[in-house]
């Protein structure tokens, strides 16, 4: 699994104008970004070594960037919170995603430069391999 992959999810659920990922300079409003975590993870192998992994994970930060309210930059965070709280047996791109675990609840970074408001969601992205 690529974080694109994971990226094309978030679009599909079709909850912001705009999906990215990486880095861009001009944020739209009503946008998600989706982003490799920065936090650290142990890393984790079955015994025996990855050939005998049935699953994997991605370690995910989901960015709401949204518009210069902090009521609807909230609902907008709460929604996809609950979209992806709620995420089982998804299919994108060839890869079964069997379900996304939020890590802590939404936490709120302020705004940006031009005064959007933002808020982040950790979240484990627990998918299948060799499906």
């Amino acid at each position: 699994m690529m974080l694109s992959d994971v990226r094309d999810y978030m679009d599909s659920l079709k909850l912001a104008d705009h999906v990215y990922m990486g880095k861009l300079d001009a944020k739209k409003e009503r946008s998600v970004g989706v982003y490799h975590s920065r936090h650290s993870h142990a890393y984790k192998t079955a015994i025996g070594g990855p050939a005998l992994e049935s699953y994997g994970t991605m370690y995910v930060t989901f960015l709401v960037h949204w518009n210069r309210s902090p009521r609807d930059t909230e609902r907008a965070a709460r929604e996809l919170f609950s979209a992806v709280r709620d995420t089982r047996e998804a299919s994108i791109n060839n890869t079964k995603i069997k379900f996304i675990q939020p890590l802590s609840d939404i936490q709120d970074v302020g705004t940006d430069d031009s005064g959007i408001y933002e808020m982040v969601i950790e979240a484990a992205v627990i998918y299948g391999k060799g499906e």
